[in-house]
């Protein structure tokens, strides 16, 4: 069971976006090359702009080879400080609290407390999660891969001009193909942004380890103006490792921008407490 809840909680980490009653932005032609600071810097300036979100009411549909799985709830972000998850199958099965040290599940039906850290995740969706990493994912900015305090380093990443999109990477192409290709590197991450022109806003995010075969794609669609912001309301996530390998499909119904709902998470002293780092 715990498997199952872990899958759950990850439908929601993986991403989200917003919904309203039209599509704002398509665009399609050939992109003019700007330079790689004027693209990060455009992008992170279209950054909404919040202390708290609040998400409601989204539905997710998970699918790898042995499961299949829809659900729906509510998130609440509080912004570097913690993102709160209600899940519902019917019921509230789960409350997950997500802060910069622990992640935290509070499992309804089975009146117990889970404490441990990111590596739960880390471990189910094949790549490296830490709290800044799914709050970039969640509200659409960008972020630094592998995982790293030091978020100025995408400052370093490079960018090519796309047929309808930039793609900014931390590698460049001519570099990846030598190091791959040529010299047989393996301990390569490749990790690309794909970045919208005039808005500015990112519509894929590709992240492929050579060294351990695995690749996740995240892609935003349907972006939608929510008070003078562009937010996705559509959202599609495939991963693989090897020959496993995921399915997340993720609708979004309203987003709350600094507004009065939240999400608490309290529980009895009466819940079971459960430490997954000190498990054998």
């Amino acid at each position: 069971m715990r498997q199952v809840g872990i899958i759950l909680i990850g439908i929601i980490l993986v991403l989200s976006g917003c919904k309203a009653t039209q599509e704002f932005y398509t665009k399609k032609g050939t992109l003019k090359n700007i330079a790689d600071y004027k693209l990060i810097n455009s992008t992170e300036d279209n950054y909404i702009s919040y202390n708290t979100l609040f998400y409601k009411r989204f539905k997710a549909k998970y699918s790898d080879d042995n499961n299949s799985l829809s659900i729906s709830g509510n998130i609440y972000i509080q912004k570097d400080s913690s993102i709160i998850i209600s899940i519902l199958k019917g019921i509230e099965w789960y409350r997950v609290r997500l802060t910069p040290n622990a992640v935290e599940i509070l499992d309804k039906r089975k009146k117990t407390y889970t404490r441990g850290d990111y590596k739960l995740l880390w471990d189910r969706f094949l790549v490296e999660m830490d709290y800044h990493t799914l709050q970039s994912i969640l509200t659409n900015e960008l972020f630094v891969y592998p995982i790293s305090n030091d978020q100025k380093l995408i400052k370093r990443y490079k960018h090519e001009v796309g047929k309808d999109v930039y793609l900014l990477q931390s590698l460049k192409n001519g570099k990846f193909e030598r190091k791959y290709k040529k010299e047989k590197t393996m301990n390569i991450v490749y990790h690309q942004f794909a970045i919208m022109p005039d808005v500015f806003k990112i519509s894929k995010v590709n992240i492929k380890d050579f060294d351990v075969n695995s690749e996740l794609v995240i892609g935003y669609d349907n972006f939608v103006d929510i008070n003078n912001s562009l937010f996705p309301s559509e959202v599609i996530i495939n991963g693989n490792r090897g020959n496993n390998a995921f399915t997340i499909l993720l609708n979004f119904d309203h987003i709350d921008i600094n507004g009065e709902s939240s999400l608490g998470f309290k529980f009895s002293d009466k819940y079971k407490k459960i430490d997954l780092n000190n498990e054998n």
